[in-house]
């Protein structure tokens, strides 16, 4: 019988080649409500749905910056459009994550009942984040991380094991670790730490 940590390093190997064969931050909120309509609706559509491969996005719910929805869905996955009003973050989220978003959201604290799997592909990248505070605004503090094309998934923490914390090291890394929210992230490019002028 295989351990846990090799079925999780099984499950992250998958993902990574299932996520590579198709097309991170997760500030999906209604800040900068009054540029919805930048966008016309098929656009919208179109780029949730680049966030994720089209075996999952293609039968999706889609949901708006507002969460209003864009298209109905059957197959248990939702694919967000981003924050407006670049848009530089979509996402497409199975049943788990959507309950983390809620709580991360709304700063209520999150449990992962059921010690449930959850995945989350943000193939077209991610806006800059504080790896170490997932509320930092402060860009000058904290280790800020800005990721291309990845998947996150929601273990039990306890499964995190060494997985570097570090978005630098290489490879899959946890995010948030010491909080609710603490998560994995999967690059599917390198990531390059990010410069601020001084």
């Amino acid at each position: 019988m295989k351990s846990k940590t090799t079925l999780l390093l099984t499950v992250l190997t998958l993902l990574s080649i299932n996520a590579q064969s198709g097309h991170h931050a997760m500030g999906h909120n209604s800040a900068g409500a009054e540029s919805l309509g930048a966008l016309p609706v098929e656009e919208k559509i179109a780029l949730a749905k680049a966030a994720a491969p089209s075996n999952v996005s293609d039968k999706a719910r889609i949901l708006d910056a507002d969460n209003s929805v864009l298209q109905e869905g059957d197959n248990g996955w939702t694919c967000m459009v981003g924050s407006p009003p670049n848009y530089e973050n979509p996402m497409c989220v199975d049943a788990t994550w959507l309950g983390w978003l809620d709580a991360w959201m709304n700063k209520k604290p999150y449990k992962n009942i059921g010690n449930m799997i959850g995945v989350n592909y943000m193939l077209v990248g991610d806006i800059p984040v504080d790896n170490d505070d997932p509320y930092n605004t402060d860009e000058s503090k904290g280790t800020w991380v800005q990721e291309g094309p990845h998947l996150m998934l929601l273990v039990p923490q306890a499964l995190f094991g060494t997985l570097p914390r570090n978005p630098y090291e290489g490879g899959p890394y946890v995010m948030w670790e010491g909080t609710d929210y603490a998560h994995i992230m999967v690059p599917l490019e390198k990531t390059t730490p990010i410069v601020y002028d001084e």
